[in-house]
């Protein structure tokens, strides 16, 4: 089985390494998504099977991150993997590589989503105009600031949008796609415009863009929940991955969450100081 790893990453080299060390495998490619504003890893020269993809800045909860992750996909698409798995920089494997293989062999799509609007998924989310290129999280920056009042004012005149879609769906941005489906996605990335024209100026559009391409095609039948396991119990969340969760994964290997029954594979997440717990991991769920 092929497999090409999607990796969105922009710091925490030294965990990148520990992340791409364990998956690595002779049927594996890894391709890597870095900032053109920001210097690549350079400890990762022992490793022939990784493509740098570089790209325009990616900003937290904009349009950005999707186009980074069309980037990816473009460039991995053609070679024709069985699946393309969609990382974070900070994700870590809590199973023997052979779990996900096994998983994989199943067949089907590995990507959560729920239908409509949640109270942390609010229609606000897309029936407003939202802007890129700036740091949301800033709230001392000019631009920041600016570009807030600029959308606020924004709604007076546009209380609502129409939208290029029957219905909306959201879910976690990472998934796990067969080379069918991730093709079918960007033929109709290709051919709506429409459709890419609305999520450009979506707030979080990650998390509805790819649920709402493929629960609307003919692969929504063959979905089932995605293979990453995140802790959103503590602030500030997710929280980081440490013993408690290993005494967890020791414990069970199914979960079930807002988006049904799933066992992960992966988790997140992780930093250059995470170490510690990535040997207890290796030790203790992955030998």
């Amino acid at each position: 089985m092929k497999i090409a790893y999607l990796i969105l990453a922009h710091n925490n080299y030294n965990h990148l390494k520990r992340l791409v060390s364990a998956l690595d495998d002779s049927n594996v490619v890894f391709f890597i998504h870095i900032d053109e504003t920001i210097k690549k890893p350079d400890n990762l020269h022992e490793f022939e099977n990784i493509v740098f993809i570089s790209g325009p800045k990616v900003w937290w909860a904009c349009w950005s991150q999707v186009d980074a992750i069309i980037r990816l996909i473009r460039n991995s698409v053609r070679s024709g993997f069985d699946y393309y798995i969609l990382l974070s920089g900070t994700d870590y494997p809590i199973r023997p590589n052979s779990f996900l293989y096994d998983e994989l062999s199943k067949g089907g799509e590995y990507i959560s989503f729920n239908k409509g609007f949640g109270i942390e998924k609010p229609e606000d989310r897309i029936k407003y105009y939202y802007f890129d290129e700036f740091d949301r999280r800033n709230f001392r920056s000019i631009k920041t600031i600016f570009f807030f009042l600029l959308e606020r004012t924004i709604r007076l005149f546009y209380q609502k949008r129409s939208y290029p879609f029957q219905q909306i769906y959201y879910g976690p941005t990472w998934w796990a796609l067969s080379h069918d489906c991730l093709s079918y996605v960007l033929d109709q990335i290709d051919n709506n415009k429409d459709y890419i024209r609305f999520f450009q100026t979506c707030l979080y559009p990650d998390e509805s863009f790819f649920q709402t391409i493929i629960a609307h095609s003919p692969f929504f039948s063959k979905c089932t929940t995605n293979l990453t396991y995140v802790d959103w119990s503590s602030v500030p969340y997710p929280a980081w991955i440490n013993q408690n969760h290993i005494a967890l994964f020791k414990k069970q290997i199914e979960f079930t969450g807002s988006y049904g029954t799933y066992k992960p594979f992966f988790a997140r997440k992780f930093n250059d100081s995470s170490v510690n717990i990535v040997e207890l991991i290796e030790k203790e769920l992955r030998n």
